[in-house]
């Protein structure tokens, strides 16, 4: 009736597969724990060593390392474009947004993001290394609007808080000083 009790038939052809089962789960249960153990301080180890304002390969000025951004060039341009958004007329505005933009996605070039539009490039970051992403992404969706939508417009204010965005974001990456 129970012949799984009888230690006969737990036998084939004469070996104990009892014991090989017994020993071979002890094995695969200490090799599961020393796995998952390497796995932890890997993980731990990496995350040590990982310096906390570090992405893509550029060393960001917070880290206290050089950058590699051409910072009296971005300098010039973000001074031209903030001079251009002091104009008068309402499409002095709406340039000066374009431009600053645009100078942007130069920098996420240079930092070698790729992408066919700089809403690819602007996916490959991420919000833990550059705290004002978030609201980059809203500049840049207003300016989406202001070239897309007819009718669309900022006031002056607008405009201000969308270019200070920008220059916020220059200044995480480190192109501005």
């Amino acid at each position: 009736m129970f012949s799984f009790l009888n230690p006969i038939a737990n036998t084939v052809l004469g070996l104990p597969w009892i014991g090989f089962y017994d020993l071979s789960r002890a094995v695969f249960i200490v090799l599961d724990v020393v796995l998952v153990g390497a796995w932890i301080y890997t993980w731990q180890r990496a995350r040590e060593v990982r310096p906390q304002n570090w992405f893509y390969g550029i060393k960001t000025p917070e880290a206290g390392h050089e950058h590699a951004f051409d910072v009296p060039r971005y300098r010039k341009h973000w001074d031209d474009i903030k001079a251009h958004a002091e104009e008068s007329p309402p499409q002095s505005l709406t340039l000066a947004v374009i431009a600053a933009d645009n100078l942007v996605d130069d920098a996420l070039k240079e930092m070698g993001l790729q992408g066919e539009h700089m809403a690819d490039r602007l996916e490959q970051l991420h919000r833990s290394d550059l705290p004002s992403l978030d609201d980059l992404w809203r500049a840049h969706r207003i300016r989406n609007d202001l070239v897309h939508t007819v009718g669309f417009s900022l006031t002056p204010n607008e405009t201000r808080e969308v270019l200070d965005v920008y220059e916020r974001f220059l200044l995480e990456l480190g192109a501005l000083e």
